[in-house]
Formats: C-alpha cells, structure tokens, sequence
C-alpha cells in the first residue's frame, strides 16, 4: 500500500527541453509546408508573401540611371568624397526586386568611410517611393497574423482529432484535458490562443511604434526618392533606445510567460491551465 501511495503522489514531470524541441520542429515543419504552398502563388501574382529562397543579389555600376541627377543634386560631394552608382536586383524563387543604390565614399587619414542610398526601381528604372503609410504597416502585421492564425488551426484541429503534430509524436509528447482523456476543439484552440497572444500584442505594439515615432522614418513624409537622399545624406539615424527597453521587457514578460510556470507547475504552462490541458509523455510511436 505505501508503495501504491507513493508512486501515485509522484508530481509529473516538467517536459520542458521536449517541449521546447517539440514546439521548434512543428514550427519548422509548419513553415516549409507553407512555403512549399505560398511561392507558386507569390511566381504567379508577384505578391510579396514574405518568402524567399535561393536569393542572390547582383549589381552592376550604371551612369544612365534616371536617379543619378536627383542624388547630385540632393547630395553633393564634398572634397575627399568619390560615388559609385549601381542597379542590384535581388533575386529568390517566385520574387525579384530591382534597387538602385549610390554609394558615397571618403578617404580621410588613412580612414575609409561609406555612406549609402538605395530605393526600388521599376523597370524602367524610376524610383518607387516607400510606403510608409498606417495601411502599409496593417497589412504586414495582418499577413503575419494571418501565418500564424494558420499555425493555431492546424495545431489545435491535429490535437482535437486525437492526432498529435509532428513535433510531439517524435518527443513522445500529447496533450490531454484534465480528465487525462482527448481535449476538445475549443480547449485546443483556447490554448493556442493564449500560448500566442502575449507575442501577438507585443508585436503589433512594436510595429506601430517603430512606423509612427522612430526618428528618421517619421521625416520621410511622403516616402519620396528626394526624402530618403536627405535623410542618408545628413545621417538621420534612428533612435532605437525606446525599442531596446522594450525589447529587455518583453523578453523577461516573455520568460515568466512562456518558461516560469516550469519552475512552479509540471507538465503545464499559464495558457495550458487557462485550457485546461496538460502535456504528457505518450509511449506511443512517432506516428501522427
């Protein structure tokens, strides 16, 4: 009877180096599955899906370039100061984006420094000014919200079916509902819910910020060739000091967040209790 008593008193363990590995290869399987999907249709649309395989980049110096005046002119050089202008195209899989980039260089006491302007171009070689507009800064937060969104469904509905994702079955891992027996849907996607909006609202919070107050991207007002000559050409650095302290927050938030609950709870993690799950080891095969 003590021997019973004793083994059923036993905490479970904490699984946190298999879950960490667990969680990286899902993410990664994940990714390359929706890579595989997104860059046909990134080839066949020209949309930027934020995917880029095998890129390269070439350049070649020009003088015929249609930019070349407005940099003059923007820009003139100083004694000591030399230019190269050049046409790159960075080229990947299904995307390639053409820039035209002019390099100002200053030789001073044995000293060699450069400064640099670049912008995309269009085929015919015009400058497309940046968009920096809120729109602009919505839609990239949306397309990563949208992957992962994606990311969510799939995980839960794999849970839900009783499956397990590739990332569990070869740790060994599974999720069950307090009962010990198969969670539900709406546990599985309450939990993956929580497990992700934490990072969700940092994000979007920092992508917002960095739009709006960075010194240096706030006086490109209209996005222009002539706005971003200027800014290189008086070294209009921006000020990252806001976003570091935020950076340093969010990554202890992150820690007590995502890693805490391993020093208190085992098995569990603060959006596993909101769900009402828990991560066991699983003596089954990698099968999923």
């Amino acid at each position: 009877m003590t021997a019973v008593t004793s083994m059923a008193m036993t905490p479970p363990p904490r699984l946190f180096w298999r879950r960490a590995v667990a969680f990286f290869v899902d993410t990664v399987v994940f990714y390359s599955i929706l890579m595989l999907l997104a860059l046909p249709l990134q080839a066949v649309t020209g949309w930027n899906l934020g995917f880029y395989i095998g890129q390269s980049t070439t350049c070649e110096a020009t003088t015929d370039s249609p930019l070349i005046r407005e940099v003059e002119t923007e820009w003139p050089l100083a004694d000591g100061e030399t230019r190269i202008n050049q046409i790159c195209i960075n080229a990947s899989i299904g995307m390639q984006q053409r820039f035209f980039i002019s390099t100002v260089t200053k030789i001073s006491d044995g000293t060699t420094s450069n400064r640099s302007v670049s912008i995309g171009i269009d085929q015919d070689g015009k400058a497309i000014p940046l968009d920096i507009s809120a729109t602009s800064t919505a839609s990239n937060i949306l397309l990563q919200l949208l992957f992962l969104a994606l990311f969510v469904l799939a995980s839960a509905k794999i849970t839900a079916m009783g499956r397990r994702t590739p990332g569990k079955a070869l740790l060994f891992l599974r999720i069950t509902n307090a009962a010990g027996t198969m969670p539900s849907l709406k546990q599985c996607l309450a939990r993956e819910f929580w497990k992700f909006l934490p990072s969700c609202l940092l994000g979007i919070a920092v992508t917002v910020h960095a739009a709006q107050n960075l010194p240096g991207l706030s006086t490109l007002a209209s996005g222009e060739f002539a706005d971003v000559i200027r800014a290189a050409r008086d070294m209009q650095v921006p000020d990252f000091s806001t976003l570091l302290t935020v950076d340093v927050v969010a990554s202890l938030l992150g820690a007590l967040w995502w890693f805490g609950p391993f020093i208190v709870w085992r098995g569990q993690t603060i959006y596993d209790r909101l769900a009402g799950c828990i991560v066991v080891r699983s003596n089954e095969g990698v099968t999923w």
